[in-house]
């Protein structure tokens, strides 16, 4: 299992990267990197290509995963994608780079139901399904490339990816809410999480 901290995304409405905004003294990706439990090896940062200097500056090249240029498409299921290519044997645990309040035990939940499951695709489901904190097989990301070659889909999404997949959903506990929240905004960063 792979874990892969999802760092690729433009950051418009923060207006700067939220991967390498600080926390405590830590980028926001390391943040992330450090709640998967240590047999999810290795852990990847997704990002872009425009990104890879500054990512350079905090992190090592091979902890780094640029998007792949051939893939013709955007968004996150392009860095997932692009992780793949690299580690087509590996599943991927995806978690967004903004999810700083996620807790190590929401992980070793997900990581549990998966390992009892026979599913290609297993993610936490709310008030929303949350995609961005989601574990997908190599097996289901092999066969949503093969879709994208042989059909290039208009929607690259990652809800249409755990759709393809017919992806299993656990469901959120009132309580855990707070940490599947994203912080957008600059205005997000001070407000409180509950």
């Amino acid at each position: 299992m792979t874990g892969v901290v999802l760092c690729g995304g433009l950051s418009r409405r923060m207006g700067r990267d939220k991967g390498l905004m600080v926390s405590g003294k830590r980028a926001w990706a390391e943040i992330i990197r450090e709640k998967f439990p240590q047999r999810v090896t290795p852990a990847v940062l997704s990002i872009n290509a425009g990104q890879r200097e500054r990512y350079l500056s905090n992190f090592r090249d091979k902890d780094l995963v640029v998007d792949n240029a051939a893939l013709k498409m955007q968004g996150p299921l392009r860095g997932l994608l692009s992780v793949h290519l690299r580690y087509p044997n590996h599943d991927l645990l995806a978690v967004a780079c903004d999810m700083i309040d996620m807790s190590p035990f929401v992980l070793e939940k997900l990581l549990k139901e998966y390992a009892a499951s026979k599913v290609r695709a297993i993610a936490f489901k709310g008030d929303r399904i949350e995609p961005m904190c989601a574990i997908y097989s190599s097996q289901g990301l092999a066969g949503i490339l093969s879709s994208y070659h042989h059909n290039d889909p208009a929607d690259h999404s990652m809800m249409q990816a755990l759709e393809e997949l017919d992806a299993a959903y656990i469901s959120i506990p009132a309580e855990w809410k707070p940490f599947f929240k994203n912080y957008n905004r600059a205005e997000d960063v001070n407000a409180p999480t509950s």
